[in-house]
């Protein structure tokens, strides 16, 4: 599965970044590269609609039994350059699958599944890419507050199988993002810091949301090295009623994280 992939590649992570600090003393940090080990809750529902066949609002948790809480390796990195605002790109990606009796008749993508008949097999994949130019606003010894510009990259997909009719929707492409990121430092090598971001879209018969919001506590173990507990709150809510259909799409994933900074 690809968590499992992931997993393989955070504990790559792990071991680039703990061997971060044989690079030589350094007047400024210009690269970080951080791990995460993410523990959210899923709650989500999605709609499909096909001709006049108008779909069910279904949620994937009590409908179709796929779980309710999910452990997702995430990475990000940041590139700081002089005379240049900072890079940050990031990447995570979860899939999960279940296989349930449904207790109601759910019509999804013009196919019918009933109720107490039908035992349907369900999955859904995403995969997030972004990529953000930071313009810093304030920096001082003990803070830093800066505004964050640049865009989500997504790949979503959902099937539904009785094993007789299997029906797939998936949608991707990019959204623009807007947000701030900034931070106070403790004392006694502590730091909190919080990184928003987000956009609210209209676009023809599409309305979308999306908001990405992390805080967390940092302890720093020595200059290279810096250890992290934090929550995260991940949230897309779409709507499309294009060609006399409407197709829906509520997305959340919400919960604590524990992290490693390597920085050189």
């Amino acid at each position: 599965m690809k968590n499992t992939s992931l997993l393989i590649i955070f504990l790559i992570g792990i071991m680039a970044i703990s061997s971060a600090n044989v690079y030589a003393e350094a007047a400024n940090t210009l690269v970080s590269i951080r791990a995460d080990y993410w523990m959210p809750s899923l709650d989500a529902e999605v709609m499909s609609s096909e001709l006049s066949l108008v779909g069910t609002q279904v949620d994937l948790v009590d409908d179709l039994g796929l779980d309710d809480s999910e452990n997702i390796p995430a990475l990000t990195a940041s590139i700081d350059l002089p005379l240049f605002p900072e890079i940050l790109v990031g990447y995570f990606a979860v899939d999960s699958s279940a296989t349930k009796e449904i207790t109601r008749d759910i019509v999804y993508k013009g196919v019918t599944y009933t109720g107490l008949v039908d035992t349907v097999a369900s999955s859904y994949d995403i995969t997030h890419f972004e990529a953000l130019l930071n313009f810093g606003l304030i920096k001082t010894e003990m803070a830093d507050l800066g505004l964050l510009v640049g865009a989500k990259y997504f790949e979503i997909e959902t099937t539904l199988s009785n094993g007789v009719a299997t029906q797939t929707e998936s949608v991707e492409g990019p959204v623009p993002v807007v947000g701030v990121k900034g931070g106070v430092g403790l004392p006694g090598k502590f730091r909190i810091e919080g990184i928003g971001r987000g956009m609210v879209l209209e676009v023809g018969d599409v309305d979308a949301s999306l908001f990405d919001i992390d805080l967390g506590v940092h302890y720093d173990l020595n200059k290279f090295l810096r250890a992290s507990v934090g929550y995260r709150y991940f949230a897309i809510d779409a709507e499309d009623t294009s060609n006399n259909v409407t197709d829906k799409a509520e997305i959340k994933f919400a919960g604590p994280y524990i992290g490693v900074t390597g920085s050189f």
